[in-house]
């Protein structure tokens, strides 16, 4: 979408505006051609995230980027940009496993720390309070 986007209309957007984009390409794909998507931008000066600099670095970082189907992607070892635009699709994701993820990814930053009171704060918080700490 990022290319696309430039092509088109001249204009560079982040990850977070092309997620958007592309969220939209994927819907429009199943609507009627006379309805209207309207998609807003949650970074508004694009950060300057430019997707080739991106990807170079995911390339350094030993992480292979690839085209072709973007279900075939493994997190930490490869991007898959889709080899052609009917392969943008939507994907479900369990946010309760996302939320964890979240939990565990700090609690590993405490290195053995017992959490504080503002941590298990920020965490609810970070979660909507969907998951509990004991």
């Amino acid at each position: 979408m990022t290319e696309v986007l430039a092509a088109l209309e001249g204009l560079e957007r982040g990850p977070a505006g092309n997620t958007s984009l592309a969220a939209a390409f994927a819907l429009a794909q199943k609507m009627p051609q006379d309805n209207i998507i309207v998609v807003q931008e949650t970074e508004y000066t694009g950060a300057g995230k430019h997707i080739a600099s991106q990807l170079s670095f995911a390339r350094q970082n030993g992480i292979n980027v690839l085209f072709g189907d973007p279900k075939d992607e493994v997190a930490g070892k490869n991007i898959i940009l889709p080899k052609c635009p009917s392969l943008i699709a939507p994907a479900d994701i369990d946010m309760n496993y996302l939320r964890k993820s979240l939990i565990r990814n700090h609690l590993q930053r405490l290195e053995g720390r017992v959490p504080t009171e503002a941590d298990k704060q920020f965490l609810a918080d970070e979660t909507g309070g969907h998951i509990q700490l004991s």
